[in-house]
């Protein structure tokens, strides 16, 4: 997205588990938070995630997850985005 698809055929993102099994990272609050970003970018961009064969399962998986999960990550995200922007 920032390079506005000149060099990478699929953007990289990531939540909470990858950066769990890269990293020396603990697992904590800031899973939710991760988390929610990252889905907020998958739901707020599913018409290109879709149209990619790659990518589409992620808009499926995000639709299946649980109301409640879903609710609370992106209320976390959102909360996040607020605090950290202007």
């Amino acid at each position: 997205f920032s390079d506005g698809g000149i060099f990478a055929t699929k953007p990289y993102i990531c939540g909470s588990s990858y950066l769990l099994k890269m990293m020396d990272f603990k697992k904590g609050e800031w899973c939710n938070t991760m988390d929610g970003l990252y889905w907020r970018f998958i739901d707020k961009n599913r018409e290109f995630f879709l149209k990619n064969p790659r990518l589409s399962m992620m808009v499926r998986v995000f639709d299946k997850m649980q109301d409640q999960r879903k609710r609370m990550i992106l209320l976390e995200a959102d909360k996040f985005i607020k605090q950290n922007t202007t």
